[in-house]
């Protein structure tokens, strides 16, 4: 079994800003347990503990998901946190712009992944980039001002997940490219 995700990657001048944030947060709040930049990303679908040998499967249904999608335009916007700004439990910031499409490329996703008997997600989607986890929520200020920087999302990503004590560690399992429709992709880079 491996553990899986699917999400969108965030390009290299997006992670330069999220480390200033970062940076600038981890400063105030040491005892939450920041994400190293180049390890965020924007989650459409975590799939859980998987069998290898559906990874095949899994990629054909992305591509034909994804290839009916265009390139998004999006840019970050602003802190927050879940469940609330008051007791947080994960620290996130938030996204702008294509936001109605995403959604509805992370819902087609979520259905094709109940033909593989995932559990669909019952919370809303929400689009959101994790930089935080505490183990005891704790009151932070989330007024700090982010630049917010526009970036697009050209490709769609199927991930495994390996926990370590120092945090996880994500392989690329197989690439899917947004807006597709028609030309050849074996996914595979």
């Amino acid at each position: 079994m491996i553990r899986t995700f699917i999400a969108v990657p965030i390009p290299e001048p997006v992670q330069k800003v999220l480390a200033d944030t970062l940076f600038r947060l981890r400063a105030s709040y040491p005892e939450v347990k920041w994400i190293r930049p180049e390890s965020i990303h924007l989650t459409l679908k975590f799939l859980g503990n998987i069998k290898e040998d559906m990874v095949g499967g899994i990629a054909m249904g992305l591509d034909n998901v994804v290839q009916n999608y265009p390139c998004l335009n999006l840019s970050l916007k602003g802190l927050g946190a879940f469940p609330n700004t008051r007791r947080p439990r994960v620290i996130w910031i938030g996204l702008q712009g294509d936001i109605g499409v995403l959604k509805d490329l992370a819902s087609r996703l979520d259905k094709m992944c109940a033909n593989f008997d995932i559990k669909m997600e019952p919370r809303p989607f929400r689009a959101h980039l994790t930089l935080g986890r505490l183990k005891r929520p704790t009151m932070i200020d989330l007024n700090l001002a982010i630049k917010e920087v526009n970036f697009t999302a050209s490709e769609v990503l199927l991930y495994k997940s390996e926990l370590f004590r120092d945090g996880a560690k994500y392989t690329v399992l197989y690439r899917s490219p947004l807006g597709s429709k028609g030309g050849d992709n074996n996914g595979r880079r």
